[in-house]
């Protein structure tokens, strides 16, 4: 380590160097015996807790693993293993096919390696399967397409919303954040209304590939068609349509080109473990840039074509759906209707997928990082919920006060909850009592008081929405969450 490299960022260097120090001493001990228990224990992160390390039984950890590559559904498995493969020459056909849109190889890539990381807050225990992509040789290829596949995501979203706009039927349930769902439920005053959470639990492993093509083929047809191009640029991060594919400074796309490119990616998911070489032959891979994206919007078709097939001005659903939201994998929905919707699921999702219901009473539930209530008048209460709340154990969420991490980025994350949990708490109650953890929070990993309840201070007054919502002055609001800190 480069001692004269540390930087001032507003902390004692001195102080800052010997605890370097020290840290190095603790960990040049500790070395031997982090050595020894991986003989016998895997460490990992932990599933929405990256910054705390899970340690597993290394036979326990195994069988997940074996599990997982084993997995198989009556259309086969998902992932084969290939023992005549040539890694290198894998490799070089990666690079060639990356080369071939002018976009640069990764330097020195490599073919991933797939783990496994604990999600402690299932019961039981289950994994999350990733197939590690930062210098993966097919890395450059899918931020290309995902920078693509998200400005498709937008015209999409504009062209169904547009559709609405005449019928009032909502086609498009994918959102980015949980912005538009609070605005929604908002409005809601029915004593009837239950709430259905789900997630499909076999997304990224047993849907076929053919059908992700098929979904993803369509929506590409349909949006060029809609902008009246055949032809998409890429210049540095942004993205366009080329009516005349007349853009020289850029990297040009035709329609066929990105479906090409989604089939070469679907196909060349390769990763190692165990020494052994294995080929995703089903699912979307977990772990590369683009997987979000093609899963999100291979469902987003899958519900935009059932939509507007059966779904009619006049159905029992067609007003319902509009209180209809999907991040990803994650599915909500909130209606007087419920039962209707569920049985419609089984129709407008392909039969490799499984929906599995996460909420166990219809009138509450937790999505993303919202917790949902209806209450008996029938209005909605939502406020902030942490997946990591509900873990056994501390979970480590924001830089230590004496870290090298600069103190202003502690601070800004600080601002940035207090503004989450504004936008997600109905009641002023649960905004104090949120807030007031999160302050807590700061206290305990040595923040000094003076620091945390100035930066509590400007976040209310540059933020005056806080008090309109609540009207609450702002003085009135720091000084309730200072009370009981």
């Amino acid at each position: 380590m480069q001692y004269v490299d540390i930087l001032d960022h507003g902390k004692d260097k001195t102080e800052l160097l010997q605890k370097e120090l020290l840290w190095i001493r603790a960990l040049n001990t500790a070395y031997p015996k982090v050595a020894e228990l991986h003989r016998d224990f895997v460490i990992t992160m932990v599933d929405k807790a990256s910054g705390n390390y899970a340690i597993t039984c290394k036979q326990l950890y195994l069988q997940f693993m074996e599990k997982e590559l084993n997995t198989q559904s009556t259309d086969g498995k998902t992932y084969e293993i290939k023992d005549q493969a040539d890694p290198v020459n894998i490799k070089i056909n990666h690079e060639k096919f990356t080369r071939s849109f002018g976009i640069p190889p990764q330097t020195e890539g490599n073919l991933p390696k797939i783990y496994g990381i604990p999600k402690m807050h299932k019961n039981p225990i289950k994994f999350r399967f990733i197939t590690g992509a930062h210098d993966s040789t097919l890395k450059p290829l899918s931020v290309e397409l995902q920078r693509i596949l998200r400005f498709l995501h937008g015209h999409f979203r504009r062209y169904c919303n547009n559709i609405t706009s005449h019928d009032k039927i909502n086609r498009f349930f994918s959102i980015q954040n949980t912005f538009r769902v609070v605005q929604q439920l908002s409005t809601i005053q029915n004593k009837n209304s239950k709430i259905f959470c789900a997630d499909f639990s076999s997304l990224f492993t047993n849907l076929p590939h053919d059908v992700v093509k098929e979904k993803i083929y369509y929506l590409f047809d349909l949006m060029f068609k809609n902008a009246g191009s055949d032809y998409i640029v890429v210049q540095g991060t942004n993205v366009k349509y080329d009516r005349n594919n007349s853009n020289t400074s850029g990297r040009s796309y035709h329609k066929n080109d990105l479906k090409g490119i989604v089939d070469f990616i679907l196909r060349n998911s390769f990763a190692y473990y165990g020494g052994k070489l294995y080929q995703q032959r089903r699912g979307i891979p977990q772990g590369n840039n683009a997987s979000p994206q093609i899963a999100d919007l291979t469902l987003a078709v899958m519900e935009y074509q059932y939509i507007r097939n059966n779904i009619r001005i006049g159905h029992t659903l067609s007003f319902s759906l509009n209180r209809t939201f999907r991040y990803i994998d994650d599915l909500f929905h909130i209606s007087d209707k419920t039962d209707e919707f569920m049985r419609i699921t089984t129709d407008m999702y392909h039969h490799s997928l499984t929906l599995e219901q996460t909420n166990t009473s219809p009138k509450e539930s937790a999505f993303l990082d919202m917790s949902v209530t209806v209450t008996n008048t029938g209005k909605v209460q939502t406020s902030l919920y942490n997946k990591t709340d509900d873990y056994s154990f501390s979970v480590v969420r924001y830089p230590h006060y004496e870290s090298n991490i600069p103190i202003s980025m502690g601070l800004n994350t600080l601002h940035g909850e207090i503004i989450r949990i504004f936008r997600n708490c109905s009641l002023f109650e649960h905004f104090l009592e949120r807030t007031r953890q999160v302050a807590h929070y700061f206290l305990q990993i040595q923040y000094p008081k003076e620091i945390v309840y100035s930066r509590l201070y400007s976040t209310l007054n540059r933020t005056p929405a806080i008090s309109l919502k609540y009207a609450v002055c702002n003085n009135d609001i720091c000084m309730r969450i200072i009370e009981k800190l």
